[in-house]
């Protein structure tokens, strides 16, 4: 595979490596196509989304542009320059891995399908789609009757927003805790319309790299290519399943369809994983007043790795953040090599590291 020719000449040092991790600070869709090829067992990823999160440049058209320098985007939309970029990595991906590895990639709802078609350009097969259901996703969504009333000019005396006092993973955030009543007839009309729902859904893509000759042959060869269906069982053996759902979704289904059968929750008649909630400050490090935004919770991450990656198998995370691939890969007693292009985030990958190696000591 052609490397481009703004590429590296070669990997840089490695900004960690203890413990397991080995963990890289540059561009992903650079340094993929410069580690070693067909060396990894396994990638389990929460990537960007392409939705412009909270104004964050590597979540943004700006970043992904930045990404692919030797590719005219001038033409594309936003959508098409994520779905360029989904595609970079994706080959990255394939020539890193094994034949027949796994691919684990959450995605948004609205973009998820930019990032399959990408993946798919780079060469990866497409295989299953886990969906993850939770209970804290933040709506983004526009007061139609309010945008109309500003439109307008017309201003809501009563309307209130709190602004919170310092800064918090967001960065300062405002809340409207009174919408305030609608002036003109028109905001009138529209009033109680929106733009977006909550969102409780995310899917988590499951593609493979090209196999080696047969499913048994590429096993066989370069251990790779099946599914640990074993290590993924739940709730006293249940097979692993492609829905997920959070304590709170299992709690809210069980309360619902309480009345059928009262000795046995119905969640548990059902094969889901009950994994915990979003993450709290426990699970999202802090350093020299840096956090990340966008953190998945420890449980999931070590419910992919245990299920996807062979027995001695190496992890590959392009795009560790905060580090919670990391943790759960050591945790689960495989060793995982990451690369994070932000060097704000590499304290907090060093602060898990910290921290596993405390509860190791005691």
């Amino acid at each position: 595979m052609s490397i481009p020719p703004s590429a590296p000449a070669a990997l840089p040092e490695p900004a960690l490596d203890r413990d397991g991790a080995l963990i890289y600070h540059g561009d992903a869709v650079a340094l993929l196509l410069l580690l070693p090829e067909q060396s990894l067992d396994v990638l389990i990823t929460d990537p960007p989304y392409g939705l412009a999160f909270n104004g964050q440049d590597w979540d943004d058209v700006t970043g992904f542009r930045e990404s692919l320098p030797d590719v005219d985007t001038s033409g594309m939309s936003a959508a098409e320059v994520f779905e360029e970029w989904c595609c970079a990595w994706g080959r990255g991906a394939v020539h890193a891995l094994k034949p027949g590895a796994l691919v684990a990639a959450f995605g948004g709802a609205r973009t998820w399908h930019r990032m399959v078609r990408g993946l798919e350009r780079a060469g990866l097969q497409i295989r299953e789609q886990i969906a993850w259901l939770h209970s804290t996703g933040m709506p983004k969504s526009t007061d139609i009757s309010y945008a109309i009333d500003k439109h307008h000019g017309a201003e809501r005396t009563d309307r209130v927003v709190q602004h919170s006092d310092t800064d918090g993973v967001l960065g300062q955030t405002r809340s409207v805790t009174e919408q305030g009543t609608p002036v003109t007839e028109d905001a009138k009309q529209w009033e109680g319309w929106g733009t977006g729902m909550r969102p409780a859904f995310e899917p988590i893509i499951i593609a493979r790299t090209p196999m080696a000759g047969s499913t048994i042959a590429n096993v066989l060869e370069h251990g790779t290519g099946a599914v640990h269906v074993e290590a993924g069982r739940f709730g006293g053996g249940k097979w692993p399943t492609n829905v997920a759902l959070d304590q709170s979704q299992a709690d809210a289904l069980d309360v619902l369809t309480g009345t059928w059968d009262q000795a046995v929750p119905i969640s548990s008649r059902f094969p889901i994983f009950r994994f915990e909630a979003k993450p709290g400050p426990g699970e999202r490090p802090r350093a020299f007043g840096v956090s990340h935004a966008t953190v998945k919770p420890l449980g999931l991450m070590r419910w992919l790795i245990e299920l996807l990656t062979p027995a001695g198998g190496r992890v590959l995370e392009p795009f560790a953040g905060s580090g919670t691939t990391i943790e759960a890969a050591l945790q689960c007693g495989f060793e995982i090599t990451g690369i994070e292009r932000d060097d704000t985030y590499l304290p907090l990958i060093a602060s898990r590291l910290d921290r596993l190696q405390d509860a190791a000591v005691s």
